[in-house]
């Protein structure tokens, strides 16, 4: 396993972090343990949970295999998160969080869920911000962290909001998406920030569509796993890259990806991106020129969850746009639209954006659909 110093913390990590949202069978707790004892047994240290995920298991299942782990007295990182907006119940799901996770205090506890720019803003506004350096004050928690969907520019305004408290940072960034995550992996980083990916598999597409994604495989990866493990943990600032794993063989698998690991250029990562641009002209590669929309739609958002839509539906799009960018109502974000196409003409592929906003909402009232 591959370790490194986490940010401005001088805490050693695995650059293989486990993340904890994807158990195969989230009712059988000890099994599920098993998996994550594995990855501990494999080298990993840095794990991922957070309330509601796998049903809601997700933090039990983890605090299960800390009780063992703990017995080997060596070391180990929990994260979890809160997207609470009142302290009080900031500090009443820390409380249960430290229950569940059987330990005595969090490693790094996330801001969790910012979507939106003003978003830190109004939590700040309303004292989440100064519950969280409470809750440290405390022993509580050891790190404020904070996870977010930002995109490009906004996410030095946000780091800039959190008034130097936060020392790591939780962001989607993969081979897909890379143009509009990595302006904010790059503010992250030059404020000494640890960098931590979620998504390093697109959320399952990019191993479920390899073939489809071929084009950014290099001629000695065996694996798109290794293919999106080497690409994220080569860009610069990248800490510690997560994969979702659903059971033993997923961890065997991704570890033995990051031992391998063989880092790339920045001109190959300039190559791959360029490639995937090309070879798939049909996806929105979230350039961002498109965002400045004199009504403020989230454009790149939309076009985002659209590339989801091509390859699994429309469904998975809708689904896409409310459980990743909090929006469960298309019709409702794309309503100001006027259609005085700036958008289309700024977009660098001639993509014919308001017939796929007209798809998604025709989506959105078809039954069954989202």
């Amino acid at each position: 396993m591959l370790y490194t110093t986490f940010g401005n913390t001088g805490i050693s990590v695995s650059r293989l972090g486990f993340g904890g949202m994807r158990f195969e069978t989230p009712a059988d707790t000890e099994s599920m343990a098993e998996v994550v004892w594995h990855a501990f047994h494999r080298g990993i240290t840095y794990f991922d949970t957070a309330p509601g995920y796998c049903e809601d298991q997700s933090e039990i299942i983890v605090g299960t295999a800390i009780k063992e782990i703990k017995k080997t007295k060596k070391p180990f990182y929990v994260s979890t998160k809160t997207m609470a907006t009142d302290p009080k119940e900031v500090r009443r799901q820390c409380e249960a969080s430290l229950k569940r996770l059987h330990v005595d205090a969090i490693d790094f506890y996330h801001v969790w869920c910012l979507v939106q720019p003003e978003e830190l803003r109004k939590r700040k506004e309303k004292g989440v911000l100064q519950e969280f350096r409470q809750l440290r004050e405390e022993g509580l928690i050891r790190h404020i962290s904070v996870s977010t969907h930002l995109e490009h520019q906004h996410v030095d305004a946000m780091l800039a909001e959190g008034e130097g408290l936060f020392e790591s940072m939780l962001i989607g960034l993969n081979l897909q998406n890379y143009d509009l995550r990595s302006a904010g992996v790059r503010a992250a980083a030059a404020r000494g920030l640890a960098v931590v990916t979620m998504n390093t598999l697109g959320g399952g597409i990019l191993t479920k569509y390899r073939e489809h994604f071929r084009a950014a495989m290099g001629d000695a990866d065996s694996s798109m796993v290794q293919t999106a493990l080497r690409f994220n943990l080569s860009v610069p600032g990248v800490t510690t890259a997560l994969v979702g794993f659903r059971n033993k063989a997923d961890v065997d698998e991704a570890v033995e990806a990051v031992e391998s690991f063989s880092p790339l250029r920045e001109q190959d990562i300039e190559t791959i991106t360029g490639e995937m641009r090309r070879n798939y002209k049909e996806y929105c590669t979230q350039c961002g020129y498109c965002r400045d929309c004199p009504e403020s739609i989230p454009v790149v958002r939309v076009m985002e969850a659209y590339n989801h839509g091509l390859m699994e539906g429309m469904d998975a799009a809708l689904r896409h746009m409310k459980y990743h960018w909090n929006a469960p109502d298309i019709a409702r974000v794309l309503e100001p639209c006027t259609r005085c196409r700036r958008c289309e003409e700024e977009c660098t592929q001639q993509l014919p954006i308001l017939k796929r906003f007209e798809e998604l909402k025709r989506a959105s009232r078809s039954p069954g659909e989202g």
